[in-house]
């Protein structure tokens, strides 16, 4: 991973009733793409502890530029669009500067 300044988002996506196995597909099938796109240093995705329908989704960036940009690919907006039927978006979301240590 890389080191120094980044921008971090932490993302909670809960499944919506019977339709985690559905999210962890195509989780499988995106995240891969999502880690070898432009500006994008790191992707992690973990099932939360007893609660196998929320997954803490981790991403980090070169910069806030970069998930602007990121957000506003084909790729993820299409990866979004498909999601929306099968997820809801936990809040807070959270994000910051990396302190690069």
């Amino acid at each position: 991973m890389e080191s120094g300044p980044a921008y971090v988002v932490v993302d909670i996506w809960r499944a919506k009733p019977g339709m985690a196995a559905e999210v962890l597909e195509i989780l499988t099938s995106a995240i891969p793409r999502f880690r070898s796109a432009d500006g994008v240093s790191m992707v992690d995705v973990a099932r939360l502890d007893g609660l196998d329908d929320q997954f803490m989704v981790v991403f980090r960036y070169r910069s806030r530029a970069a998930r602007d940009e990121f957000m506003s690919s084909d790729d993820y907006r299409a990866f979004s669009n498909i999601l929306q039927q099968l997820w809801d978006l936990e809040s807070p979301i959270y994000r910051g500067e990396s302190l690069g240590v």
